[in-house]
């Protein structure tokens, strides 16, 4: 790295690196919300990392060979940020493509109340790299009142996409390092990286077939039963809930049958949930009951107490 380069880059982190903190909270705080909103993303299907700001010495390098590529050069510590847009790094781990696409597509709604806009997407899932890397890239602009806006990248990658990052790519494809891949190495990353593409596949046909036994696929839904009709056909039972998932909710009565409550037995959808309606694990439930070959199921005809 050029003198000239390293106090530039001393320049920027000294002037605006609590800037750059403040701004990956923000994004963090964003990515948040999004999942807390939608009953697909709850729990724990996405985990939003803390985020880093790029170590300067790697930010240092990764400027000083794309002015070299370039032929070009800077002069001022703001030409730092337009050079390496992603000194502020952000990520989110989604457990499968489905949550992926589903937080994708919450985060480049053109609806967003938020104040932060999305300057650029770049899908590798679709479009992997040549070196095998798979997942979406968002690049989010945080504004602030008193000084430039920060620009901040944002990795959504699945667990297997993740998987793929911790075994290949952090040892293979980092540049400046001593030991260089060969293209034995390389070819074995893609390799790897198309195995765990077809793990994703998989863990959604598995989501898909959980999903229809719900009634949320083209399987048919178990029947709904008015408070009178479950009366009059069937006798009720109470069950206590265990456990609460991102689209259903798991109870047992007491012999220890367990069954599934759908959301919209609850007046709830995964889409459109209202988080204060939930009952909470130990709560007690008025219910009918119905079985199907594969799921059983329980039919509130009381609310929860």
């Amino acid at each position: 790295m050029s003198a000239t380069v390293r106090e530039l880059v001393d320049e920027a982190y000294e002037r605006r690196e609590s800037t750059w903190r403040a701004a990956l909270e923000t994004v963090n705080d964003w990515v948040e919300a999004a999942c807390s909103g939608s009953a697909l993303l709850s729990g724990e299907r996405v985990t939003v990392g803390r985020g880093r700001i790029k170590d300067r010495l790697r930010a240092g390098e990764k400027l000083r060979r794309k002015l070299a590529d370039a032929n070009d050069e800077i002069h001022e510590a703001v030409e730092v940020e337009n050079q390496v847009i992603d000194v502020v790094g952000a990520r989110a781990v989604c457990r499968t493509e489905r949550e992926q696409t589903a937080l994708w597509d919450l985060l480049t709604d053109s609806n967003d109340e938020s104040n932060l806009s999305v300057a650029e997407v770049r899908d590798y899932s679709a479009r992997p790299k040549p070196s095998g890397y798979r997942g979406r890239h968002l690049i989010i602009e945080v504004p602030f009142d008193a000084e430039p806006s920060v620009l901040v990248e944002l990795q959504l990658r699945t667990i297997m996409q993740d998987a793929w990052c911790v075994l290949a790519e952090e040892h293979l494809f980092k540049p400046g390092q001593a030991l260089k891949s060969d293209a034995q190495q390389e070819r074995l990353s893609v390799v790897l990286s198309g195995l765990l593409a077809q793990a994703d596949v998989v863990a959604g046909y598995i989501a898909d077939d959980v999903g229809a036994y719900l009634g949320m696929g083209n399987a048919s839904p178990p029947r709904t039963m008015t408070n009178v009709d479950a009366a009059a056909e069937v006798p009720s039972i109470e069950v206590t809930i265990r456990e609460l998932n991102h689209s259903y909710v798991l109870a047992a009565d007491e012999v220890g049958r367990h069954g599934i409550i759908r959301l919209e037995n609850l007046g709830l959808t995964p889409e459109n949930p209202e988080r204060s309606a939930f009952p909470s694990p130990g709560d007690k439930l008025l219910v009918t009951m119905d079985e199907s070959n594969t799921t059983r199921y329980f039919i509130p005809v009381a609310v929860p107490r």
